[in-house]
């Protein structure tokens, strides 16, 4: 008798201990989905998409030259990358306090940015963005299909991550204007409408480049072939500074209709042409060297971009870019 209830005592001992497992590690699932933030292999990652309550929304893209902005524009890669590495990174810091609950959750669902995560069409998570904690050490965020949030950190980094999640089509632009290998070109063409003489085409012909005169049409003898070729290079990598927020206000003083003094279009071997129309801006307080006001920025202009976008240049960056025609010819330099 005595050995038959001690059998039936491990017995509901060993039943609790399977039911205890079992449900334990239920929950740690559970818990597991509840707090997976992040994504391990950001290499599968193609497509995200980002909107906030004000539907302010971006469509990044990956595709075999990089990625896209709304499939119009080239990406910013840094951008990307600091994306992609807080989307690997990131980690659940602490849970939120029973106490903190509701609010954190009611600031979820009016103020967030929903991020949507995608793989080969599919999407892998989709994570509700909110704003930072009080000490500016961690973000709150909440997977979909859950009703707990949690306070988000990358270990090591002091700071919030939501900045990261932008919405703003032009802050993910990158400010490359030109960017193109020299054997990519077919046909350059800048256009002087301070000295109208010195307006130029270049054209590819056979294995090298031919230039000529636009108001002449005029073939030159005795080409600086070196200086054609530093020339047709210095298109790779040729940045704006900054994209112009609001052109009225900026071009308020300043010429907006008038007509460019310069005009650079490049065409590609694949037809496409990127035009870019230099005018100058009011200096606005810049001084010479010798301490008189001047009228118009010596450092800086306005390009508009293919007639549609506003950005702010350097003269120092597109210098080599600005060469008359008779840059070329040795015999006139």
């Amino acid at each position: 008798m005595k050995k038959n209830w001690i059998i039936l005592v491990l017995v509901i001992i060993l039943t609790a201990v399977a039911v205890w497992v079992v449900s334990t590690n239920s929950k740690t699932t559970i818990k597991r989905e509840l707090r997976d933030f992040a994504v391990a292999d950001t290499a599968s990652i193609d497509k995200i998409f980002m909107v906030k309550k004000n539907n302010e929304q971006v469509t990044l893209v990956r595709n075999e030259k990089g990625w896209t902005v709304n499939s119009q524009y080239s990406a910013r890669q840094d951008a990307i990358d600091l994306l992609l590495k807080t989307i690997k990174r990131m980690r659940v810091k602490n849970p939120i306090s029973t106490s903190s609950m509701d609010n954190v959750i009611r600031m979820l669902a009016t103020r967030n940015t929903k991020v949507e995560i995608y793989s080969n069409g599919k999407v892998l998570k989709t994570i509700y963005v909110g704003g930072a904690t009080q000490d500016q050490l961690g973000t709150f965020m909440m997977l979909e299909g859950s009703s707990v949030p949690f306070i988000v950190a990358i270990p090591g980094f002091a700071g919030y991550l939501s900045t990261r999640f932008f919405t703003e089509e032009r802050s993910w632009r990158s400010p490359l204007i030109f960017n193109y290998d020299f054997d990519d070109i077919l046909k350059l063409k800048s256009v002087n409408n301070i000295f109208p003489d010195q307006s130029f085409i270049i054209e590819r012909e056979g294995a090298g480049f031919d230039i000529h005169s636009i108001n002449g049409n005029v073939k030159a003898p005795a080409i600086d072939t070196l200086a054609l070729r530093f020339f047709i290079s210095g298109y790779e990598r040729v940045a704006s500074e900054y994209f112009v927020v609001n052109m009225d206000i900026d071009l308020q003083d300043s010429p907006s209709n008038a007509v460019p003094f310069r005009v650079l279009e490049v065409t590609d071997v694949l037809g496409k042409t990127k035009k870019v129309e230099a005018h100058v801006r009011r200096a606005d307080g810049l001084i010479d060297d010798e301490g008189n006001l001047l009228e118009w920025d010596n450092e800086r202009m306005y390009a508009l971009i293919d007639d549609k976008t506003w950005v702010v240049i350097q003269y120092y960056v597109f210098e080599s870019l600005f060469r008359e025609f008779d840059y070329f010819f040795p015999i006139t330099r």
